[in-house]
């Protein structure tokens, strides 16, 4: 005989906050740290952010998710960048035989285009959006749209507003004197966190 709370654990009307989905696919962050505290790495399908206090601050987070995009023969959309992709430094990663696309258009055109990408098959989206774009609806959006299988990345600055949505992981990139430190703001794979190392 079941007990009140096992019926209710079973229905998914409580929350385990220290347990993890085994079942869920990960792709590796390049940290091993990270990947631990994220319960294998960065949930796919899913939708992440990454809040940015520096310009450019992403970078060591980039570079291995779409070098494993590329391995599994992923295109990758990189929406509203801040800077052109590098045609020499593609190169000098390897990455130069692979398909990266730039969408280049205003906020709501942007918005439009990442949620296409994350309803088509085997790809990577990355955008850079302002937090007023980010609406609570629009990520219920592409949260829904990254579900049919994709992986999403929504870069933007900061928020002083810490309203719930609907990303599988938030996490605040801060540049320190000894490097990159991250505050996971939300995790899959348990409570918040603050300054996690780059290691």
């Amino acid at each position: 005989m079941q007990t009140k709370i096992q019926t209710l654990i079973q229905q998914g009307l409580i929350w385990h906050g220290q347990t993890t989905d085994t079942q869920a696919a990960t792709l590796s962050t390049g940290f091993k740290q990270l990947d631990k505290v994220l319960g294998g790495g960065w949930q796919y399908p899913g939708l992440h952010e990454w809040q940015l206090q520096a310009p450019f601050s992403e970078q060591a987070l980039l570079l291995p998710l779409v070098k494993q995009a590329v391995q599994h023969h992923q295109p990758v959309f990189w929406i509203n960048p801040p800077a052109w992709l590098s045609a020499a430094g593609l190169h000098y990663y390897g990455l130069s035989k692979s398909m990266q696309i730039v969408i280049q258009t205003n906020a709501e055109k942007a918005a439009w285009a990442f949620e296409q990408v994350l309803q088509t098959k085997n790809a990577l989206a990355l955008g850079w959006f302002e937090q007023k774009a980010t609406t609570a609806q629009c990520v219920r959006r592409w949260y829904k749209a990254s579900q049919t299988g994709q992986m999403g990345v929504v870069l933007s600055e900061p928020t002083v507003n810490e309203e719930a949505r609907a990303y599988s992981n938030r996490l605040r990139v801060k540049m320190t004197t000894t490097g990159v430190t991250l505050d996971l703001l939300k995790r899959k794979a348990g409570w918040p966190l603050e300054n996690v190392a780059l290691q």
